[in-house]
């Protein structure tokens, strides 16, 4: 495997600094180096840029007093409070009385061991109560979770939502997430997304621009955070917080919230600000590590709720989880190789799993289609008489004989497929390799959940540099892998590459279903010869409210060529591709026409690495 560079995790700055100039060579390392050294963050320089582009006008917040809603729900908001700064509270306070939306109840339950913040709190809205507000003296502190409780018995409203103390919301947050609910009236739960700000009030930085609703991604880390606001009846029947998953407990609450839901609206704006601090756990993770437990318990608890055998591990960034599942079976797994000629690839690929593999029920199906090396031939035959391993090799030029000459991988897969006996199929390319010894365990947890469609991995060049890590659709044209290029030890925006989420499509070279599945969406379309089939194939699979789920923790290589070249360099290619994508666009066209639910619309379509738009 000489086309395979050797990998090995780097363990401190040297080596980081060396892999860094491996992946992207003297000239970006040196940049790199330099900005680092003068003190330039390029991603609070490119949010400053963001922000200057992107401006809340007053014009913008005046029209927003004016609108008229036919609907005018009361948002009410729930906030413990204990021993907070006055300056803090007050611009807290301030944040909602400057809101564009009137409909707004701010409950706050002050377990403080001395009096005086409902001093602060007249004195934040000008020496007048402001009704809106109510307040609560607690007889005593009974921990974030008790003291929201109590808070949350004040609210009145249509929707609750909670926030800290300390942090604040931007003055057009209610008018939001009223817009919304007026627009869509069986919307249960709404999140918006967040940045940071510091102890000044100066600096806003680290934007969590989000994904819509993704359940894995939610089961990988608490995405969802701020601003959160639920339908009121689901927030009382809940129970509210509970004290056993302090410091995760908003993790555990969303979660019990949203099991319950199936709208669940994403607002693409940054509402929230969240107010760092030397004890928050953004700025010094290790410092709470039993919310990091507490956090791993409430995903865990979540499983057992929907009935779903697994358990959950801290993963190796604290605050991520992974989750391993515990079925009690191995199904048979139908492995369909398309192939033509190259078979020191197809054997390489074969071995690295048949040598590793920790699932053991695997069958082969190999796709023979237009070979003439006799090599090959002669390991065909091998293969199928080995007592080791289930193989066997189905030739479409025979069983297709006007079709020789010819190139179409949908059909070859489709193929491939129907001689399959698995219940499970895993579609693989014939120049990948197999690198951990679970990956297809871990695949195989996925996609026996019910509401999983389509499986897929991460999947490097030789060079170990990212080939696959989910598609999104509409990146670099019609779809294109985030973070594609980055180092394979690069984590990503908010560990994007290496969490566990679902996305609009996974790739074909490596892509795990059911046969079931497979069959019901009519397997892949073979007008799509070459492009695109299997974004297609995944796309049939969302129309089902089936998910695509990315494992990071499935790692392949995949050894096409960095410099393969581009379909147009050759006029019949090029004909072929304009006509592919011309009959995908049409296809989905109302799909594109909406954008990525599981990208956010603030950022760039023309780079692979979360930059801001």
């Amino acid at each position: 495997m000489n086309e395979i560079k050797e990998y090995k995790e780097p363990t401190n700055k040297i080596e980081k600094g060396l892999m860094y100039l491996q992946h992207y060579g003297v000239r970006r390392t040196v940049t790199k180096t330099f900005l680092k050294a003068i003190g330039h963050d390029q991603e609070h320089y490119s949010y400053r840029k963001f922000l200057k582009a992107h401006p809340v006008t007053e014009e913008e917040l005046d029209k927003q007093r004016h609108t008229v809603f036919t609907y005018n729900p009361v948002i009410s908001i729930v906030i413990p409070l204990y021993n907070t700064p006055e300056n803090f509270l007050v611009e807290l306070i301030q944040s909602f009385t400057a809101q564009t939306y009137p409909n707004w109840q701010l409950c706050l339950g002050d377990g403080s061991p001395k009096e005086g913040l409902k001093d602060i709190i007249l004195k934040a809205t000008g020496g007048q109560w402001d009704d809106r507000i109510v307040y609560k003296k607690l007889e005593g502190n009974t921990g974030i979770a008790g003291n929201t409780n109590a808070a949350l018995e004040l609210a009145t409203g249509s929707f609750i939502g909670f926030t800290d103390h300390d942090d604040l919301i931007t003055p057009d947050a209610m008018f939001y997430i009223a817009k919304a609910l007026n627009e869509d009236n069986t919307i249960e739960a709404i999140y918006s997304d967040e940045d940071k700000i510091d102890m000044e009030g100066k600096e806003y930085f680290l934007p969590h621009f989000k994904s819509d609703f993704n359940l894995d991604l939610l089961c990988s880390h608490n995405y969802i955070t701020h601003l959160f606001v639920a339908r009121a009846d689901l927030v009382k029947a809940s129970g509210g917080i509970k004290s056993e998953f302090d410091g995760a407990q908003d993790h555990d609450f969303d979660l019990r919230i949203l099991e319950q839901c199936k709208n669940i609206y994403h607002i693409p704006r940054v509402l929230y600000h969240w107010r760092t601090h030397p004890l928050s756990t953004a700025d010094h993770p290790e410092a709470k590590m039993y919310a990091y437990e507490n956090g791993r318990r409430a995903v865990e608890e979540h499983y057992k709720r929907i009935g779903v055998p697994a358990r959950v591990e801290l993963d190796t960034h604290l605050g991520y989880y992974r989750t391993i599942y515990e079925w009690p079976d191995t199904p048979l797994l139908s492995i369909v190789i398309p192939n033509m000629n190259h078979c020191r690839d197809l054997q390489q690929c074969i071995d690295s799993i048949t040598e590793n593999t920790d699932y053991k029920n695997i069958q082969f199906v190999i796709v023979e289609n237009n070979s003439d090396e006799a090599a090959l031939f002669d390991y065909y035959k091998e293969l199928e008489i080995r007592t080791d391993i289930n193989a066997k090799v189905v030739d479409f030029t025979k069983a297709f004989p006007e079709t020789k000459g010819q190139f179409n991988f949908s059909a070859l897969v489709n193929f491939g497929v129907e001689n399959a006996d698995g219940e499970y199929i895993l579609l693989l390319n014939n120049d990948t390799r197999m690198i951990n010894k679970n990956a297809i365990s871990e695949m195989m947890g996925f996609v026996r959940r019910n509401d999983v469609g389509a499986v897929g991995a991460r999947l490097y060049y030789g060079n170990n540099t990212v080939q696959h890590a989910g598609l999104i659709l509409g990146l670099g044209g019609v779809a294109n892998s985030q973070f594609h290029g980055s180092g394979r030890e690069q984590v990503g925006y908010f560990y994007r590459s290496t969490c566990v989420q679902d996305l609009s499509a996974v790739t074909g070279a490596c892509l795990l279903t059911s046969k079931a599945d497979y069959e019901s969406v009519g397997g892949f379309d073979e007008k799509l010869a070459v492009a695109f089939n299997d974004v297609d194939y995944c796309l049939k699979l969302r129309a089902k409210d089936l998910l695509c789920v990315y494992t990071p923790f499935a790692e392949w290589y995949h050894l096409e060529s960095l410099s393969r070249g581009l379909d147009n360099a050759d006029p019949a290619k090029k004909a072929r591709m304009d006509k592919e994508t011309e009959y995908f666009m049409s296809k989905w066209k109302d799909v594109y026409e909406k954008g990525d639910p599981y990208y956010n619309p603030n950022l760039s379509l023309t780079k692979f690495d979360y930059s801001f738009e």
